[in-house]
């Protein structure tokens, strides 16, 4: 967890120290904000912001003739970003989930790739088995703060109490593998991945419930410019046809 924080302020610094796209630039009217949720979006071990959506926001960027790079990048709990999406005009959040009910709260791009698939995750020695959604209510379940998986969670009626919310995905993944929670919502390769990096075996844990899932997009506020917006999604729609962007997609599967 303290690797995340650093990095992640080193990333915050960097965005901080540059003055932003310039407003000649396509995208200049733009801010893009993202999370750390591997893998369509973190911080690696080098401490450089990279995944699939982020490689293909820089790809989208190329075909748009946009200097933008990682450094204009904001990485923000989910929530915050979530909200600042909301109330300022050319804020861009990603990678967003395309669901009825924030149809009508953004403008959208996309889709930047197929969903993927969210699960409960336990600790294999839990003998945790979920039959329907009623054998849930008597367990501890950790969330994202904000993130599309808490709704979903509290739309199966599981007891608030019972509901653990974090802004920090690998506390809820220290959290799990310690036995302070029984589930853990998330994405099975986001999960092996913060295992990896706190080094703990992935052998320890097993998906025990499956959620359906939307494709993922760029969501930008609802005042920015439907010509910027339009642009971006030509840019991607000319991107996705390229071979780089297949190889995007097959590295971060």
């Amino acid at each position: 967890m303290l690797r995340t924080l650093y990095v992640t302020a080193l990333v915050l610094l960097s965005f901080v120290s540059r003055a932003g796209l310039p407003l000649y630039d396509p995208w200049g009217e733009l801010k893009f904000m993202t999370e750390e949720y591997p893998p369509l979006n973190y911080i690696d071990a080098n401490g450089n912001l990279t995944g699939l959506s982020v490689e293909v926001l820089l790809g989208t960027a190329k075909h748009a003739k946009s200097g933008l790079s990682r450094e204009d990048i904001f990485v923000l709990p989910w929530a915050r970003a979530y909200k600042a999406t909301l109330k300022r005009r050319g804020r861009v959040l990603f990678a967003t989930s395309r669901k009825p009910e924030r149809e009508n709260l953004f403008l959208w791009v996309g889709p930047i790739s197929e969903g993927t698939p969210s699960f409960l995750i336990a600790r294999k020695t839990s003998n945790i088995n979920i039959v329907s959604s009623k054998d849930l209510m008597k367990y501890r379940i950790g969330v994202i703060r904000g993130d599309s998986l808490e709704k979903r969670v509290e739309k199966l009626e599981i007891p608030n109490e019972n509901i653990i919310r974090s802004h920090d995905p690998e506390l809820l993944a220290e959290q799990l593998i310690k036995g302070r929670i029984d589930l853990w919502a998330t994405n099975w390769t986001g999960a092996k991945t913060l295992l990896e990096e706190l080094n703990i075996s992935t052998t320890l844990i097993e998906p025990v419930y499956k959620f359906k899932f939307n494709d993922n997009y760029f969501a930008v506020n609802k005042t920015t410019p439907i010509s910027v917006v339009n642009k971006m999604q030509t840019a991607l729609d000319a991107f996705k046809k390229t071979p780089e962007y297949q190889l995007i997609v097959e590295k971060f599967k």
